[in-house]
């Protein structure tokens, strides 16, 4: 896999939108293309994409006007139909939605290891945790998700004008920045939730770059608990100074869990939990890795916090997920890992698996 591609914008939404569709272009078009046959697959046809994408959108662009005026921009630049860049942004709202492949099942029930499908559909990936200790402020994230898209990775760095926040962002090329660092001394790691509240709203990705630019921990539990948020995440959050902390959502429902530690794709809020599915054995397995390897080898640097996103011992799914060949572009697989150093202001990305590719240390001007 090639070196990390970063992206540096500066300017109103739409133009920061516009200069990352074209410098992005080609593995934007790819990513598109992979998601035309996933969607081909399912038989969705563009008219019915549109209905069952609408609802989304309407709330969308009500909440969040100018992360939608930077989708539109990444279209113009990319040149793609902005429905299909808004389609990748809402998957977790849509895959839901879509039928399974007859006989089949939906990559997001499949990945965890489901021998048949469990009601209700969830959509997990991703794992997260946060270091604390006399010095140091550490987060460290792997973005599990659909094979097709690898390579499709890079880092944006978006300067925003008029004083807004700037964030420093590894990212999936279609979508906008979820996971990473703010000019605010904050981080954030995402990992997906499902929740019985789910409902018609913001897609959590509108969300989680909202909650991205954070300055501490009340302005995190405000941004994560937008009232307009069509479902749930974990939010990992850690600021420089030690303040650590997982922000657990639902649809309706907000928790707060204190300190340090990781977070899957299951609640751990006895509150919360009543309202999501049986956590998946994947789930469990990479949250009892991660709170061992925690335990037993307290990373004291950032290359610890690498040795930790590199491990495969978890089973049935590794926190270091490879993909499985024989399902093809729907078998999941980590698209990139990140370190963060928040009382350092550094932060490290690897395409693709850590166990596989260097750690690049990012160029963070303009954030810091």
């Amino acid at each position: 896999m090639s070196p990390v591609t970063v992206v540096r914008v500066e300017g109103d939404p739409g133009s920061r939108g516009q200069l990352v569709g074209r410098a992005l272009r080609d593995p934007i078009n790819r990513s598109i293309d992979f998601y035309h046959r996933y969607l081909s697959r399912r038989g969705v046809s563009s008219e019915q994409l549109q209905e069952l994408l609408t609802p989304y959108l309407v709330a969308a662009e009500s909440a969040f006007p100018a992360y939608m005026a930077t989708i539109k921009g990444m279209s113009v630049g990319a040149m793609v139909p902005v429905l299909e860049l808004f389609a990748i942004n809402a998957f977790a709202e849509l895959e839901p939605l879509l039928q399974p492949e007859e006989g089949g099942m939906l990559f997001l029930q499949r990945k965890e290891g489901y021998l048949a499908p469990p009601p209700p559909p969830r959509v997990e990936r991703c794992s997260s945790f946060s270091v604390t200790g006399p010095g140091i402020t550490f987060l460290g994230h792997n973005e599990h998700w659909l094979a097709g898209d690898l390579g499709n990775v890079a880092v944006v760095v978006d300067i925003p004008d008029r004083g807004g926040v700037p964030v420093a962002s590894p990212t999936i090329v279609c979508c906008l920045p979820a996971v990473g660092m703010n000019g605010r001394g904050g981080a954030q790691g995402i990992g997906s939730l499902t929740a019985a509240d789910d409902h018609i709203g913001v897609p959590r990705v509108l969300v989680s770059r909202y909650s991205l630019e954070a300055s501490d921990r009340a302005e995190a539990i405000a941004r994560a608990g937008t009232r307009s948020r069509a479902g749930g995440y974990g939010h990992v959050f850690a600021f420089a100074g030690g303040d650590a902390f997982t922000i657990e959502t639902t649809g309706r429902e907000l928790a707060v869990l204190d300190g340090q530690g990781p977070h899957t794709n299951h609640y751990l809020d006895p509150r919360l939990a009543r309202l999501g599915p049986e956590p998946s054995e994947g789930s469990r397995a990479r949250l009892a890795r991660l709170e061992t390897l925690l335990a037993e080898r307290p990373p004291r640097t950032p290359q610890d916090v690498m040795a930790i996103l590199r491990d495969h011992e978890s089973s049935p799914q590794s926190i270091c997920l490879h993909p499985d060949p024989t399902e093809g572009d729907e078998a999941s697989a980590v698209m990139f890992s990140m370190v963060a150093d928040l009382e350092a202001g550094r932060m490290w990305v690897a395409p693709g698996n850590p166990c596989e590719h260097e750690y690049e240390e990012i160029d963070l001007t303009g954030v810091r």
